[in-house]
């Protein structure tokens, strides 16, 4: 079965959409959407496909079966509820929405359409953390401590006032709607809820009006504690650390390398399988269409991560006050 699929958003992480779905078997890219002329001859340029400027003749396209989103954030939603309604199935980047309140409906509309819906959260897919899940299930690691999360890029130092990333709408907390949030999915799947967030957020050294210096306190439903920061003007690196009482386990290299830092101070390395995380996202995605298995992230996984986002965003406009997490 051939799921012929448009591209709509054809950015930087457009691009890499499309690239991975030519990888995919049975994801068939036959149209490309953006309001921008030079993206859209660009796009199909490169993969050989039409690009158009309008969303609506997308879904109109008895070629297009089902739709890879990656558009401001801001645009999620209503863009979510138009491909259900066309009877698309959608594939959307994180984070699925900028609130819980909107993304809800929006998973209803999907829910209602009986269409396929999946998140962009891929870093769960890396052969560190599900090694790390394997483990943890195996209770290797004696008690769990604490969490310490990391996701930082230079991002924001090449940014624009015109670009869509450079605006504070865009990037609730700074970092953590491009960053931190692919941190946090990967708690919450691992670790189970958050229940309550503090957090800081300051600008230091972007051109541009956003956050580039995040960090954040999280305790869990469990009582578990964690760190999390989310830097936006220095080196790319990331990285989640699990502190036990049978030692510390780290996932870094963006999740490309897992550690066990042992209690006598000898460093195991563990091997993990590579895996090419975007691609697998959207092979998981194709196999759900086709009723052969499920989506990666949830939707219900989705809005609860927005929702802890929301929670840090609020804290974080408070001097860091506490926030509860309202994942229903």
């Amino acid at each position: 079965m051939e799921i012929g699929v448009a591209v709509i958003g054809l950015g930087w992480w457009g691009r890499e959409l499309a690239r991975a779905a030519s990888h995919v078997p049975g994801l068939d890219l036959v149209a490309g959407v953006s309001p921008d002329a030079g993206e859209r001859t660009s796009f199909a340029q490169d993969f050989g496909c039409a690009a158009g400027p309008d969303f609506a003749d997308a879904l109109a396209d008895p070629a297009v079966d089902a739709v890879l989103i990656a558009t401001p954030h801001s645009l999620h939603a209503e863009q979510v509820v138009a491909a259900a309604r066309a009877g698309r199935h959608v594939f959307v980047e994180k984070p699925f929405t900028l609130t819980a309140a909107s993304g809800r409906p929006a998973a209803a509309a999907c829910r209602d359409a009986g269409v396929v819906l999946a998140v962009g959260h891929n870093r769960r897919l890396s052969g560190a953390a599900t090694r790390l899940r394997g483990l943890l299930e195996e209770g290797a690691f004696g008690t769990i401590l604490h969490l310490e999360g990391h996701f930082s890029s230079p991002s924001a130092l090449a940014y624009r006032p015109d670009m869509w990333r450079a605006q504070r709408a865009e990037a609730p907390g700074g970092g953590m709607a491009s960053m931190g949030l692919h941190i946090v999915d990967t708690m919450q799947w691992l670790f189970g809820p958050v229940a309550r967030v503090s957090c800081l957020a300051r600008r230091a050294a972007a051109p541009v009006d956003i956050d580039d210096a995040t960090t954040a306190l999280l305790e869990f439903d469990s009582g578990l504690t964690a760190t999390l920061t989310s830097l936006f003007a220095t080196s790319l690196d990331a990285w989640l650390r699990v502190c036990t009482t049978n030692g510390i386990c780290t996932a870094s290299d963006d999740f490309a390398r897992l550690t066990h830092l042992r209690m006598d101070g000898t460093i195991e390395a563990l091997p993990v399988e590579p895996v090419d995380t975007v691609a697998e996202q959207l092979a998981r995605f194709a196999a759900a269409i086709r009723g052969e298995g499920n989506v990666a992230v949830t939707p219900e996984e989705a809005i609860s991560n927005v929702a802890v986002m929301e929670a840090l965003a609020a804290s974080a406009a408070a001097d860091g006050m506490w926030r509860e997490v309202r994942h229903s």
